[in-house]
């Protein structure tokens, strides 16, 4: 489990990484473990992609940073409890967007 992640969620902290050759800035809005055993991110996108709320592989998430930038609403798709993942680290609350544990 990477801190960086679950601690920009519980902090509402926008995060920039590149992916797949891209440079991402990211709103973190779900992380935790996939159906198939990965560490699984779902993040309201900004920039360099063309999904809104795609889920990253962390695996293959490289240089990533939590930035000082926050922000207070999560993407216009988000679901609490994302069902693409078996077990979650850390979530937005959609309500209060506080970052709770399942």
């Amino acid at each position: 489990m990477d801190q960086r992640i679950t601690q920009a969620i519980n902090e509402r902290r926008r995060m920039a990484f590149t992916y797949r050759d891209k440079r991402r800035l990211i709103e973190p809005q779900c992380y935790g473990i996939g159906k198939t055993g990965n560490e699984l991110l779902r993040a309201h996108q900004l920039s360099a992609g063309s999904q809104l709320e795609p889920l990253f592989d962390v695996a293959k998430i490289s240089d990533l940073v939590v930035l000082d930038q926050h922000f207070t609403k999560p993407g216009p798709n988000y679901k609490r409890n994302d069902s693409a993942m078996r077990v979650i680290f850390a979530q937005l609350y959609r309500q209060s967007l506080l970052a709770l544990p399942r």
